[in-house]
């Protein structure tokens, strides 16, 4: 097998492990967009942790970088701005604009060149963003204990208590039904149904995916809220902040919820506009 033979492959390996890296990158970004866009660790539901990874890993790397921009630094967003441009040449222009180069062992070495510094930019950026993540997750008190576990039963498929994947929810839903479901013994949360037949719960913005998809026999009506609807109601007020929002309901009535004094838990109540 000759030199040029050998070159030949070596970059078509290389291709590979920067195109790979720059996923790897890719998939960095959205973690850390998923975890840096709570404000605090008691804003932190599994249901609203799904639902942010899922919204991030259907975005372009160019969407994500927009999505994170706010929280990382300056220097970091112009180097993700960089590294944007090297992946979608790598991904849509590099066999086109250095084919010419393959003739010779002078142009595959430096195709070698150029894909070795794509994959150490990837690396590098990675690295960084990471850095940049467990600054904040020490913040937020999340252990790696906690994000493992979670990546693993989200991952899986394999959790008794799997989320369903729901669809964008519009600016404007029909609230139809609210049921009180026991959660725990001493928990009972209430699940929103709204006029599609779609079933969501409380999260930090509004409403959020639930992993129910039909009531069940021991759910029970609410019928302080109910006595409001049906209602057309803002999912995501936009006014709010997080675990302090509000609904308008049917007669002048406001649900509104807030966040609860015990770890993770909230409370809510109506009033009178």
């Amino acid at each position: 097998m000759d030199d040029l033979e050998d070159l030949t492959k070596e970059v078509y390996a290389r291709f590979g492990l920067a195109y790979y890296l720059g996923e790897v990158l890719h998939r960095g970004l959205c973690n850390a967009y998923t975890l840096l866009s709570f404000e605090k660790a008691d804003h932190i539901t599994r249901s609203r942790f799904e639902e942010k990874l899922a919204y991030a890993f259907s975005l372009t790397l160019g969407q994500i970088i927009k999505e994170v921009k706010e929280f990382l630094p300056s220097e970091l967003d112009e180097q993700l701005q960089f590294a944007l441009k090297k992946r979608n040449f790598l991904a849509h222009h590099f066999w086109y604009e250095r084919i010419h180069l393959m003739g010779n062992k002078q142009g595959l070495v430096q195709m070698l060149y150029e894909l070795d510094d794509m994959s150490q930019l990837f690396s590098d950026l990675d690295r960084k963003v990471n850095e940049n993540l467990e600054s904040r997750r020490i913040e937020l008190g999340v252990t790696d204990e906690v994000i493992n576990s979670l990546m693993i039963e989200l991952t899986s498929g394999i959790t008794e208590e799997q989320l369903i994947p729901q669809r964008r929810l519009k600016k404007q839903e029909r609230l139809v039904k609210v049921w009180d479901v026991k959660i725990t013994d001493d928990l009972v949360a209430q699940i929103f149904e709204l006029e599609d037949g779609t079933f969501w719960q409380l999260c930090d913005t509004g409403l959020g995916w639930s992993r129910f998809e039909r009531p069940s026999p021991d759910w029970q009506k609410n019928q302080t809220i109910n006595e409001y609807l049906p209602a057309n109601i803002n999912p995501r007020p936009t006014d709010s902040k997080p675990w302090n929002y509000e609904f308008r309901l049917k007669k002048g009535m406001i649900l509104w919820v807030k966040l609860g004094k015990q770890k993770r838990s909230y409370i809510w109540g109506l009033r009178k506009n």
